[in-house]
């Protein structure tokens, strides 16, 4: 399977939010590891957190993707995700929903090329750097997970990316994480160029300050970055905060809480973004 590039499977911001289901014995508040559930799963009712905007891709718990009763009734027509997924059947405000259980998992890590954090005693922690093998990918995949992480993580192909961008289906965010025609070297070349941007933004800091002073400093319109992070407000005159992306873009999110890490650092000032 070459030339392929690989997505993880995120929500929108402006996605439904469905609420947590309270039924510890009910198949929905098990892990998915990619294990079949539907012999043991029932009809449930899933509350609404927040309404928001797209509903066609709700969002629940991460790793159990949701989508709406249109998106499964297109999918049955073209028969996507046929032998990939389990469709989960939900209520939610008296409208038929379907969780996906992904059931296909697959050994197709790349452990030569991925950066791999261990534990103390060699057993694997995380990916820092997650490199598939294309060869140990099907032809035709759609949706797929991991066996490293198969209860948090999914995974799709570009054919399923672009499914869902010809039926105008809202409420994904596709997330790369793998390019096949990104070579080794072309990665090196990034890593440089990123490395080179990190090194001009600590050279031209000018006069430090400590996170609240910075905080301060934005909300009278400034803009502040330490390292890879900036914040900043938006053209609402919203605060958002910014992670500087290997492509040298940034990253923008509208942070629910600061991390601790962020309270510590010193910043500087820099050139908003246009955002």
């Amino acid at each position: 399977m070459d030339n392929i590039k690989i997505y993880e499977l995120k929500n929108d911001a402006k996605s439904k939010l469905l609420a947590a289901v309270d039924n510890d014995d009910h198949p929905i508040e098990s892990s998915f590891h990619g294990q079949r559930q539907e012999d043991s799963w029932s009809l449930i009712n899933v509350e609404t957190l927040y309404k928001k905007v797209y509903k066609d891709f709700p969002k629940y718990h991460i790793g159990k993707p949701v989508i709406s009763k249109r998106v499964k009734e297109a999918m049955d027509k073209d028969q996507l995700l046929k032998d990939e997924v389990e469709f989960l059947p939900l209520t939610n405000d008296n409208d038929e929903l379907f969780m996906l259980n992904v059931v296909n998992v697959l050994d197709c890590v790349d452990y030569n090329r991925s950066n791999i954090e261990k534990f103390k005693d060699g057993s694997w922690l995380r990916f820092n750097k997650l490199v598939f093998d294309p060869s140990k990918i099907p032809y035709g995949t759609c949706m797929f997970k991991i066996k490293e992480t198969p209860g948090v993580q999914v995974f799709v192909t570009e054919k399923f990316k672009q499914w869902v961008e010809e039926h105008k289906f809202k409420g994904l965010n596709f997330s790369q994480v793998y390019d096949a025609d990104f070579t080794e070297e072309m990665e090196v070349e990034q890593q440089r160029l990123y490395d080179a941007a990190l090194e001009e933004i600590e050279r031209n800091k000018g006069q430090e300050y400590s996170y609240k002073e910075a905080r301060e400093l934005v909300d009278q319109g400034e803009a502040m970055a330490s390292g890879l992070w900036k914040m900043q407000l938006n053209k609402h005159g919203q605060f958002v905060q910014g992670e500087l992306l290997k492509d040298l873009s940034y990253q923008w999110m509208i942070p629910a809480y600061i991390p601790p890490v962020l309270l510590l650092k010193s910043w500087h000032k820099v050139k908003k973004s246009e955002i």
